[in-house]
C-alpha cells in the first residue's frame, strides 16, 4: 500500500519529498504516525508494509530515505525487519517504534543497528529522530564520498608524481635545480650523460665545476632570475665539457624560478636542449639557399614561378632584364597572359599542354616588354602541385632574339655561299665552252668574209658566244672568283667619273643628283666598283618605269661592337658608304629577302637577267664589304654599300677621323620613345639606349607610339618616317601637340633629301640608317643638351 502527503517545511529537502517505508499493521499506530509527520512539516511519500511478505517485496522493488518499523507485527518482528534490511546492504536509516522498552533493550537496539527508537506514547519525538536519522545519513554519504576522492586523489597524484619523475630523469633534455648558492640540487641522466658524472654526484656540485665553458653565462642568468623572480627563455649557449671539451656543442636554455609559498625564489630550474645538430642542419640548408639563390639570381635564363592567374610570384635578374624591369613592383604589375605572350593564344596552347602532360619543353614564343619591345624567348614550363599553389607553373625562360637574327643571317649567308659555289663552279666550266665557241666563231668569220651569208650567221654566234661571256663574269663575280687588282680608291672619284655616262643611259624623265662628303681610301679594284655603281643605277632605274629621281650619296661612319652584335657578319671599324636611293615603286619582305640571288628578277621576261644585284653584292663581299637594303612597297629603295676603309692610306680629301665621345659623355636618364617597325633596328636601338641609363618606350608602330605617351612623357621621341598605321610625320604632330617642344629624331634608310624623308623643323632631327650605337647616343644626346642644360654626372 502505498500513499503519499506533501507538506513544505525548511530543512529537509524542501522540493523532493522523502520516501518512507512503514512496517505497522496497527491502522490508529499507522494514523498516529502520519499526523506527527504532518504536523511537523515533513514533506514525503509513504509505503505501508503490513507483513513480512509486504515488507521485502517493497524493499526490492523500491528505494527509500528512511524505515519506519513497529516492533512487532502478527509473526513477525521489528528487529527481523531490521536484519531484512542489512542482508540487502541498504545503508537506510532504521527506526524502531514500540510501546515499551527497557534501557538495556534500547542498548542492545542501537548495537544491532537500529538508528533511534520511539516509544508510542512518546510519539512527538518522530520527526525530530527522522530529521537527525536523515542528515546523519546525508554526513555519512558525504564523508564516504570524500574518502573515496581522497583516496582517487592520492592514487592519481603518486601516478603523475612517478611520471614526472620518470619523464624527468628520461627525457633527452636536460633539466637541473640549483639553488641559490649556484650549486646543483638536483639533475636528469640527460645532464649525467653530457658531463660523464652520476647523477647523484652533481648535488652540491657548482657549474664551473661540472662546464667552466658554460659558468659564466649561466651563473650570470641564475642571478638575473634569483633577483627579478622573471624566467629568462631561449638562450643560446656553446661550449665544451670536462667529460669532453674540444667538442663544442650549441645548447637552447632557458631559466626558471621556483618559489615557495611566500613567494621567495628559493632555486631556479634550467631547461637545456641540445641544439647542435639543428644548427649544423640549419647552417647546410643555409649554405644550400644561398648557393641556390646565387644560382638563379646569376643565372642568364629567366626563372619564376606564376599563378594560375598569371600573376607573377617570384622573379631573378635575367627576367626583370628579358620584361624591361627595373623593379621586382614593376614585374609583379604585369600578368603573363594579359601583358607578356604577344599572342594569347599560344599562352592557352601552353596551359592545355601542361595541364595535360604536366610540362612543357623548349617551347618558342615572342614576350612584350615592359616598354613595347619584343623578344623571342624558348619555353621550359611545369605544372607545380604544391600545397597553396595548385595550377601555378615554373617558367625557365631563355632570350634568343639575338640567336635567331644571327641564325637568319647565317641561313641567308649559308644560301648565297652555295649559290655561289654553284654558280662559280658552273661559270668556270662554262667559260672554257663559251672561250672555244667564240675562237672558232671567230675563225670561221674570218674564213667567210667573201661569203656574207656564212660570215653573218658567225657573226651572229660570236655575239651570242659574248653575251654568254657577259653572263660567265657575273657569275664569278658573284661568286667572288674574280682576279682583283686592288688599289687605294676613293669612291667619290668613282662616283664623279661615272655621272656624265649614267645622265645618257637613266633618261630625262629621272633627275640624278650627287651628295659627296669626304671620304677615306678604300683598298678596291676601280673598275669592279664602277660595276657595282653601274648595276644599283641601273636597277634604280628600272623601279621608276614613270620617271623619278635617283640619289648617290658618299659617307663614312664608324661601327663598333654594340652594332656588330645585331649583324654578325659585320667586323668593327670605319666604313666608306656608297649609298643609291630611288622613288620607284619599292619591294615587299619576301622580295627584299631574294633580290640578290642569281637570275632572280621582278621584271618581265627579257627585261633583265637577274644578275645585277647579284654581281655587286658578289663584288662588294669579295672586297670585304657588306650590302644594306631598305625599301617599302611605293616608298621606293636605298642601297647603301660598306667598304672598309684602308688604314694607312688616304686620298686627297679624305675626310678626318670624327673624335668618338666617351662613354660617359653620351649617358643619361631621360624618358626615350622608340618608334620603328622593323624589329631588329628597333631592338638595337633600345638596348643601346637602355646601357647609356635612359629610359625606353618601344612600339613597332605609330599607333602603339601614341598609346604608349597616353601615362609616359617622352624627352625625345625617335620615329621612323615610314611605319604602319600611322607615319612618323603624323606621330611627331600628334606628339608635339600633346607635349609642347618635344624634340623629334626622325630615322630612315632613305636619303635625308629624298622625297620621302620627313620635313625638316625647328625640333625635328634627321638620323640615316643604319647607324651605329655610337652616332645614335651622341645624337640622342646633343639633342636633349640642346634643349636643357645637362646637369653634371658623377
Amino acid at each position: 500500500m502505498k500513499s503519499s502527503t506533501l507538506v513544505e517545511f525548511g530543512a529537509v529537502k524542501a522540493m523532493t519529498p522523502l520516501r518512507v517505508l512503514i512496517l505497522e499493521h496497527s491502522r490508529t499506530d499507522l494514523e498516529l504516525i502520519l499526523v506527527h509527520l504532518r504536523e511537523a512539516g515533513l514533506q514525503f511519500d509513504y509505503t505501508l508494509a503490513e507483513s513480512r511478505e509486504q515488507f521485502v517485496r517493497a524493499l526490492h522493488q523500491e528505494k527509500f530515505d528512511a524505515v519506519l518499523a513497529d516492533c512487532g507485527v502478527p509473526n513477525w518482528t521489528g528487529r527481523e525487519a531490521l536484519q531484512e534490511l542489512r542482508d540487502s546492504g541498504r545503508d537506510v536509516p532504521f527506526l524502531l517504534m514500540t510501546g515499551t522498552l527497557g534501557e538495556e533493550a534500547a542498548v542492545e537496539c542501537i548495537k544491532q543497528g537500529v538508528t533511534d527508537y520511539i516509544v508510542k506514547d512518546r510519539m512527538a519525538r518522530l520527526p525530530l529522530a527522522l530529521r537527525r536519522a536523515i542528515d546523519e545519513k546525508t554526513l555519512r554519504e558525504q564523508a564516504r564520498q570524500a574518502q573515496e576522492a581522497l583516496a582517487v586523489s592520492q592514487t592519481e597524484s603518486l601516478r603523475q608524481f612517478a611520471e614526472l619523475d620518470l619523464l624527468y630523469r628520461s627525457l633527452p633534455i636536460a633539466l637541473a635545480v640549483f639553488g641559490r648558492d649556484m650549486r646543483f640540487l638536483r639533475v636528469n641522466t640527460e645532464i649525467s650523460k653530457v658531463d660523464g658524472i652520476p647523477t647523484a654526484a652533481h648535488v652540491g656540485l657548482a657549474i664551473r665545476e661540472v662546464a667552466p665553458d658554460f659558468a659564466d653565462a649561466i651563473e650570470g642568468y641564475l642571478r638575473r632570475v634569483f633577483q627579478t623572480g622573471e624566467p629568462v627563455s631561449n638562450v643560446e649557449l656553446q661550449g665544451g665539457t670536462l667529460h669532453e671539451p674540444d667538442a663544442v656543442r650549441k645548447w637552447l636554455c632557458s631559466f626558471y624560478p621556483l618559489s615557495g609559498e611566500d613567494g621567495t625564489v628559493s632555486a631556479a630550474a634550467v631547461i637545456s636542449l641540445d641544439i647542435t645538430d639543428r644548427k649544423r642542419a640549419e647552417e647546410a640548408l643555409n649554405h644550400s639557399e644561398t648557393r641556390n639563390r646565387d644560382l638563379v639570381e646569376h643565372s642568364i635564363y629567366a626563372i619564376s614561378r606564376v599563378d594560375a592567374d598569371g600573376s607573377f610570384l617570384d622573379e631573378n635578374a635575367a627576367l626583370l632584364s628579358i620584361l624591361g624591369c627595373t623593379t621586382a613592383e614593376e614585374l609583379h604589375q604585369l600578368n603573363l597572359l594579359r601583358d607578356v605572350f604577344r599572342f594569347p593564344e599560344q599562352y592557352a596552347a601552353l596551359m592545355a599542354s601542361c595541364r595535360e602532360h604536366g610540362k612543357v619543353k623548349g617551347l618558342e614564343t615572342e614576350w612584350r616588354r615592359r616598354d613595347g619591345g619584343i623578344v623571342a624567348v624558348r619555353l621550359h614550363v611545369r605544372m607545380l602541385s604544391i600545397p597553396g599553389l595548385a595550377g601555378a607553373l615554373e617558367i625557365i625562360a631563355e632570350d634568343v632574339t639575338e640567336l635567331r637574327a644571327m641564325e637568319r643571317q647565317f641561313r641567308q649567308a649559308q644560301k648565297f655561299e652555295a649559290i655561289g659555289q654553284l654558280a662559280g663552279g658552273v661559270a668556270h666550266d662554262f667559260n672554257n665552252v663559251v672561250g672555244a665557241i667564240l675562237g672558232w666563231a671567230e675563225l670561221g668569220l674570218e674564213q667567210n668574209r667573201a661569203n656574207p651569208q656564212v660570215s653573218e650567221r658567225f657573226s651572229r654566234i660570236r655575239e651570242q658566244a659574248e653575251r654568254a661571256a657577259t653572263l660567265t663574269r657575273e657569275l664569278l663575280a658573284f661568286a667572288r672568283r674574280q682576279v682583283l687588282q686592288p688599289q687605294a680608291v676613293d669612291i667619290n672619284s668613282i662616283t664623279s667619273g661615272l655621272v656624265s655616262f649614267l645622265d645618257k643611259v637613266i633618261g630625262k624623265d629621272i633627275e640624278l643628283k650627287v651628295t659627296t662628303a669626304a671620304v677615306e681610301a678604300v683598298k678596291a679594284d676601280p673598275a669592279q666598283l664602277e660595276q657595282v655603281l653601274m648595276n644599283l643605277c641601273l636597277n634604280a632605274r628600272d623601279a621608276m618605269p614613270d620617271g623619278g629621281r635617283l640619289l648617290i650619296e658618299t659617307e663614312m661612319v664608324d661601327l663598333d661592337d654594340s652594332y656588330c652584335r645585331f649583324y654578325p657578319y659585320v667586323t668593327p671599324g670605319r666604313y666608306a658608304v656608297l649609298s643609291v636611293s630611288d622613288t620607284g615603286m619599292g619591294m615587299d619582305s619576301e622580295t627584299r629577302e631574294r633580290i640578290f640571288e642569281p637570275f632572280f628578277t621582278t621584271k618581265e621576261p627579257g627585261k633583265g637577267t637577274g644578275m645585277g644585284l647579284a654581281t655587286a653584292y658578289g663584288i662588294v663581299k669579295q672586297h670585304g664589304g657588306f650590302i644594306h637594303v631598305y625599301s617599302e612597297p611605293s616608298q621606293g629603295s636605298l642601297f647603301r654599300v660598306y667598304l672598309p676603309a684602308q688604314e694607312g692610306a688616304a686620298t686627297e680629301g679624305a675626310a678626318p677621323k670624327a673624335p668618338v665621345p666617351a662613354h660617359l659623355e653620351m649617358r643619361g636618364s631621360e624618358t626615350i620613345l622608340i618608334a620603328e617597325d622593323h624589329e631588329s633596328i628597333r631592338e638595337m636601338a633600345r638596348q643601346i639606349l637602355l646601357n647609356l641609363g635612359y629610359r625606353v618606350l618601344s612600339a613597332c608602330d605609330g599607333e602603339e607610339a601614341l598609346k604608349l605617351c597616353e601615362k609616359e612623357s617622352p624627352a625625345l621621341a625617335i620615329l621612323d618616317v615610314v611605319m604602319p598605321k600611322i607615319g612618323g610625320t603624323a606621330v611627331a604632330s600628334k606628339l608635339t601637340a600633346l607635349f609642347e617642344g618635344l624634340p623629334i629624331l626622325f630615322t630612315s634608310g632613305y636619303s635625308q633629301e629624298s622625297e620621302y624623308t620627313a620635313p625638316a623643323t625647328a625640333n625635328a632631327c634627321y638620323l640615316q640608317k643604319p647607324y651605329s650605337p655610337t652616332t645614335l647616343g651622341r645624337v640622342v644626346r646633343e639633342i636633349l643638351d640642346r634643349r636643357k642644360p645637362r646637369k653634371t654626372s658623377n
